[in-house]
């Protein structure tokens, strides 16, 4: 009786998952720590699976490299990332870019709200703590760094969050990080924190949809991803704070401004 009950268990959890459809990932960069990054998208998660009929997971990894390490082995069906390493998946032949979000990447330098650091002049002397070094945030604030003729001692964390609490926490004087990861920070950190200036701005967020799936497939994922991120609904209420405000199918060379952060990219993964 138990066997039987046991291989009817089976049997139906099998109908329900085909019922149910494939199982849909999506792979998101790893900008937060995971519970915070999770939580984030979470509410696209939800829609996407009720418009798809599908079960929807949210993967990442521990840090970018794993990530871009996963991603260089096509484990997810759908990749949200930074316009750099999606024109590095795009030159793997991995997958293919489908949407750009309207929102623009730019990095904040960002200081205690209360500390005397008032000038940019003044930064060439502290400690400057940065996201991962593969990510374009980090490559954006160094040229700006180069820029302004300023040599500051970096430090480099895993996430952007990390990087804002580690001027918080005095390990660092400033920290550059990514303006949408700066909103979607907890209060409590962005209200320590003032913005001393900006970086230059680059495309931002991108949809890559795996080359295993077929054209019709990607299709459908992609218009369904397009039509909730742009719909007022769903839009509004969190588009705009993971990276989108918006999302457009990819224009040819829409990321050719983004060269030199893939070549920087390429000789950085082969760094490790």
């Amino acid at each position: 009786m138990y066997r039987w009950l046991c291989l009817c268990a089976i049997i139906a959890n099998t109908f329900f998952a085909h019922a149910a459809g494939k199982e849909v990932s999506i792979g998101l960069e790893p900008y937060f720590t995971p519970r915070l990054l999770i939580s984030s998208f979470q509410p696209l998660r939800d829609a996407l699976q009720t418009s798809l009929g599908q079960p929807v997971v949210l993967l990442t990894a521990p840090d970018y490299r794993q990530f871009v390490r996963r991603m260089e082995a096509q484990e997810f069906d759908i990749v949200v990332i930074g316009p750099h390493t999606a024109r590095y998946a795009e030159q793997l032949a991995t997958y293919v870019p489908a949407l750009i979000g309207r929102s623009k990447l730019i990095g904040l330098v960002v200081v205690q709200r209360e500390a005397n650091l008032r000038q940019v002049s003044e930064l060439g002397e502290v400690t400057v703590a940065m996201p991962d070094p593969l990510t374009a945030t980090a490559m954006l604030g160094e040229e700006w760094l180069r820029k302004q003729n300023l040599k500051p001692a970096l430090r480099y964390y895993d996430f952007h969050n990390a990087a804002a609490m580690a001027v918080i926490r005095n390990d660092a004087q400033a920290a550059i990080v990514n303006k949408t990861a700066f909103a979607n920070m907890p209060a409590d950190i962005r209200n320590k924190l003032r913005v001393l200036a900006e970086t230059r701005t680059l495309p931002h967020m991108v949809v890559l949809i795996n080359t295993r799936l077929d054209a019709a497939t990607r299709k459908r994922y992609a218009d369904t991803l397009a039509n909730i991120v742009n719909s007022r609904e769903h839009g509004e209420s969190f588009a705009g704070k993971i990276g989108f405000a918006g999302a457009d199918p990819l224009k040819d060379g829409e990321l050719n401004q983004v060269e030199p952060f893939v070549v920087e990219l390429k000789r950085r993964l082969k760094a490790e």
